[in-house]
């Protein structure tokens, strides 16, 4: 049976924390796993820019059971890992404990820096307090995608799973493999420079050299003709 309750944080080692709080909207039913979040967790946060000011609210609330028996009296919100560089994070209330039917909300703000474009997988850890004891921290997750600067309409991280590249990393040719057919591809930088253009021909596959590019960090870029996606490589 899930534990989970909500995602925010207390502290971690080394990230800063922003200063502004977000205004607490209950927005969702707990339901009897004792606990809900919008957007609900397993999903995207919106997506972000290398550069760009951002800024996103997670509305958390607290039922009163978990499983119809037992009884919540407090969730306590522990540590949570994930953020790219520039990024911190406000929980209200700043105490982070919650009781029973209580609701709270989690602001994630700040400008990420260069180099953080990339998928990211945010993970919190909670530890739950019921009429049964307390239960083993548990976490929950949210997906956030950082776009290189410069880019828009990238597709947040559940489509770009549809654009497979091998190998990662690779040193001479990259291959690409999509769901759908691919045309104009972009290799961009870490900065966000675009360095090497290819034409897939409208195919589902495709191979570019990047045999003259530098070690380093680097994003793929499609266009299906209807939208950008991005994935990540490194190149060797």
């Amino acid at each position: 049976m899930k534990k989970t309750l909500l995602f925010a944080s207390l502290l971690i080692g080394g990230m800063f924390q922003t200063q502004a709080q977000c205004t607490i909207s209950p927005s969702c039913s707990t339901g009897t796993i004792g606990y809900c979040t919008t957007p609900v967790e397993n999903t995207s946060l919106p997506a972000a820019t290398v550069g760009t000011p951002y800024s996103t609210v997670i509305q958390v609330s607290i039922g009163s059971s978990v499983g119809g028996f037992a009884t919540i009296t407090s969730g306590t919100l522990v540590s949570v890992t994930g953020l790219p560089a520039g990024m911190g994070y406000s929980i209200n209330p700043t105490s982070g404990i919650l009781p029973a039917n209580s609701n709270a909300c989690v602001l994630i703000a700040g400008t990420p820096s260069a180099g953080s474009a990339g998928n990211y997988t945010v993970v919190a850890s909670v530890g739950i307090t019921t009429s049964f004891g307390t239960f083993p921290p548990a976490t929950v997750s949210w997906f956030l995608t950082v776009n290189p600067s410069g880019t828009t309409g990238l597709l947040n991280y559940e489509v770009t799973r549809s654009l497979f590249i091998s190998p990662n990393p690779a040193s001479t040719d990259l291959f690409l493999s999509s769901e759908n057919n691919i045309g104009k591809v972009n290799i961009i930088d870490a900065l966000g420079k675009i360095v090497l253009t290819h034409d897939a021909s409208n195919m589902q596959e495709s191979s570019i050299n990047i045999q003259n590019l530098n070690k380093g960090v680097y994003f793929v870029q499609i266009n299906d003709g209807s939208k950008m996606i991005t994935k990540k490589f490194i190149k060797d």
